[in-house]
């Protein structure tokens, strides 16, 4: 769909000192152009107005399509709202929509959808989620330059006041933002936020919307729609030490290093960093001919011996799903022996203040639904470290690796949350890294509150909507004011 009665705008002006760099000249994917290009091409596909490029002085592009024309922000040092009030003045259409350069997820067909509904209804369209608008991909009136520009003479720059005040005088309405499409307005602030964006893909998927009207119709009805969804990445990682394959990890690709070093201390392949002489990521050439780095080799200090068939059968033994008894318990603490009595506690109140805290942190799960997360925390409640992965395992081995490549092992002062059910493996794997005190969401396996009482950990399960369970260890929990349900699984 093509306009000649909505301009468009690139807002590219921003100076990010999180990002340590102009996000407009970032590479989000290997060999892809510069970002402000590929939003360029966006742009280029909503109308057939020039699009106007707004830059702050200073700012210099190359090999700018014809139809780009640069408009420098008239007033400096004044954030957003200038360069919107710049562009406003710089167009004769009637619209005007805007695109910051750093939201490189926003689709093309979304953009289309808030223009077609700006002609519709006759008023500018801003994207809303949760009480805070978008108004960096926005479409907004002309009629609205003057107050933009009473705004600006005022030094009110708040783009938020300034969306809703024009919401009130009927410049603009919001248009809610669905679960579905909120990954669209991820903005990158940080190099982190880049390799994030790295780690997921857009899939295809046709999609099944229901609607219950038994009682106007006497069956279910639905309308089938064709969009684009969010979902984890899953891909294989070879692990190899001294060049010996030795297990396939199904993980979410970023932390690789981390992955590799936690995974082999869990599994009491080495017992301390000083083991470790290089953690390499190989090139390995996949079927379709592109390199990706699927495959890590861990070399080993000198003196350091793993025959790679006893590795290969432990790592199946201890790795599988059907490990179960006392017998597998005892060979546990042969490696890893149960923890002795210790002084370390936490507050019930802190406890329930976990979750949320795990949740809001949880970046990649909530662009995707599909990732676990770890977390590890202070006794005072502080995060200390978070990891996402679509393994419940890969993302504990990649926080002990964390800790291990930073020798600050054992984590004896730690308290772990999982997202998830917590097995006995997850238990194993704390055991290993000397956290006393795990806690999930959901709920332990009879296996894992057995191995919890015998190591001598705390295990809390059902941590959430205000209660909690403890099965084992309840020594180190203490609130007198906090009701706290124990429940025997014996």
């Amino acid at each position: 769909m093509m306009s000649d009665q909505t301009a468009t705008a690139l807002l590219v002006g921003g100076n990010s000192t999180r990002m340590g760099d102009d996000k407009s000249f970032l590479i989000c994917e290997p060999g892809a152009a510069p970002l402000y290009q590929t939003q360029l091409e966006k742009l280029r596909q909503l109308s057939s107005l020039p699009i106007l490029l707004s830059v702050r002085p200073g700012q210099k592009f190359d090999d700018l399509p014809a139809n780009v024309e640069i408009v420098p922000d008239r007033i400096t040092d004044q954030g957003p709202l200038a360069g919107l009030v710049t562009c406003l003045e710089k167009t004769t259409a009637d619209w005007l929509l805007t695109l910051a350069v750093d939201l490189p997820q926003i689709s093309v067909a979304y953009l289309q959808d808030l223009i077609a509904k700006a002609q519709q209804t006759g008023h500018g369209i801003v994207p809303q989620m949760n009480g805070h608008w978008e108004p960096l991909a926005a479409v907004y009136p002309r009629t609205l330059l003057p107050k933009a520009q009473e705004h600006l003479a005022a030094h009110q720059l708040s783009l938020q006041k300034f969306i809703q005040e024009a919401v009130a005088e009927g410049f603009l309405v919001g248009r809610d933002i669905t679960s579905q499409e909120a990954p669209l307005f991820s903005n990158l602030n940080t190099p982190e936020d880049i390799e994030s964006l790295r780690h997921k893909e857009f899939i295809p998927a046709d999609l099944l919307h229901w609607e219950n009207q038994a009682q106007q119709k006497k069956k279910p009805c639905f309308s089938k729609s064709s969009t684009s969804d969010l979902v984890a990445v899953e891909e294989p990682l070879e692990l190899r030490v001294e060049g010996s394959s030795i297990v396939v990890l199904m993980r979410t690709p970023g932390r690789d290093r981390e992955l590799a070093a936690g995974f082999l201390f869990a599994e009491n392949v080495i017992s301390h960093v000083d083991d470790l002489f290089e953690i390499s990521e190989c090139p390995n050439l996949h079927s379709e001919g592109d390199s990706g780095k699927n495959v890590v080799d861990v070399l080993l200090k000198k003196g350091t011996s793993v025959n790679p068939e006893q590795l290969s059968r432990h790592v199946f033994t201890s790795s599988s799903c059907g490990i179960c008894g006392k017998a597998t318990i005892d060979s546990v603490f042969q490696s890893f022996p149960p923890l002795k009595k210790d002084d370390v506690k936490v507050s019930a109140t802190c406890l329930l203040s976990l979750p949320s805290k795990l949740i809001n942190s949880q970046e990649n799960f909530h662009h995707t639904g599909g990732l676990h997360a770890c977390a590890l925390f202070a006794g005072d409640g502080t995060m200390k470290i978070i990891r996402e992965d679509v393994g419940r395992h890969n993302a504990l081995d990649k926080i002990i690796g964390n800790a291990l490549l930073n020798q600050s092992t054992p984590l004896s002062d730690s308290i772990l949350l999982l997202s998830g059910r917590i097995s006995f493996e997850l238990m194993q794997k704390a055991l290993a890294a000397g956290i006393p005190i795990v806690a999930g969401i959901s709920a332990p396996s009879s296996l894992a509150i057995k191995f919890a009482r015998d190591s001598g950990q705390t295990l809390v399960g059902f941590l959430r909507d205000g209660s909690f369970n403890v099965y084992a260890g309840n020594e180190r929990i203490y609130d007198q004011e906090t009701e706290v349900r124990k429940q025997d699984s014996e």
